[in-house]
């Protein structure tokens, strides 16, 4: 398999392969506690050994991989416990930074047609999700919505923290397979926080982010249990 880079738009092959390395690991290509070989990864990328070695290092910063002795890396296990804090964090960021994102978009009529691509988008993908390759997709406009909302707080520290954890809280989504039902629901709950930004409600946004987190959280132990 050679690379095929849908999604991406970075600018270097390390960046490129990260984005693929993190797919796999989402799409649960390749399974948490699997033994990862360089070499097997050089034959499914059609690439060589360094810009892996590159990527696999910033996955390992991140958490998603693990180092032994005798340089032996495999995918992290994640236990629910870590996905429902890295959830709390995400919602933390989003109450603490609703002043300034509805600041920026006052003023900001770039964002304001991000966020309306982007659900226009999901709106449409979600109308027809069957394989993991349509889940991808669905995962892919879930988080870039939510780093849209961090990206408009204006605070890099917060958008490189989202970035780091998001693909711990979405590959459960993934494994477990969301039915198109809630997948369908939480496009909707996004239109609603979008919708009670453009009012510059704060109340009515936070009210919004509050059930949207709750309904998160419980679709993620549902899914949870399925899986165990």
């Amino acid at each position: 398999m050679s690379l095929k880079f849908e999604f991406f738009q970075s600018n270097t092959l390390v960046d490129m392969v990260y984005e693929e390395l993190k797919k796999d690991i989402t799409l649960n290509v390749l399974k948490p506690g699997q033994k990862i070989v360089v070499r097997d990864l050089c034959k499914r990328y059609g690439i060589s050994e360094t810009p892996i070695k590159q990527a696999l290092n910033r996955l390992l910063m991140e958490g998603l991989i693990e180092s032994f002795p005798r340089r032996n890396m495999t995918v992290k296990r994640i236990r629910l416990e870590e996905v429902d804090e890295l959830l709390e964090i995400r919602y933390m960021i989003e109450v603490f930074y609703v002043d300034k994102v509805l600041e920026t978009l006052k003023d900001n009529p770039v964002a304001k047609e991000k966020f309306i691509a982007n659900l226009t988008e999901h709106e449409r993908v979600v109308e027809n999700v069957e394989s993991l390759n349509d889940f991808y997709k669905h995962f892919s406009l879930d988080r870039q919505f939510h780093q849209l909302y961090v990206e408009c707080s204006g605070s890099e520290k917060a958008l490189d923290i989202y970035k780091k954890m998001e693909t711990h809280i979405y590959m459960y989504y993934i494994y477990g397979k969301q039915t198109t039902t809630r997948i369908k629901e939480a496009v909707k709950e996004h239109k609603a926080i979008y919708d009670a930004l453009m009012t510059f409600d704060k109340k009515q946004v936070l009210e919004m982010i509050k059930r949207h987190f709750n309904f998160a959280k419980q679709d993620i132990h549902s899914l949870w249990e399925k899986m165990s």
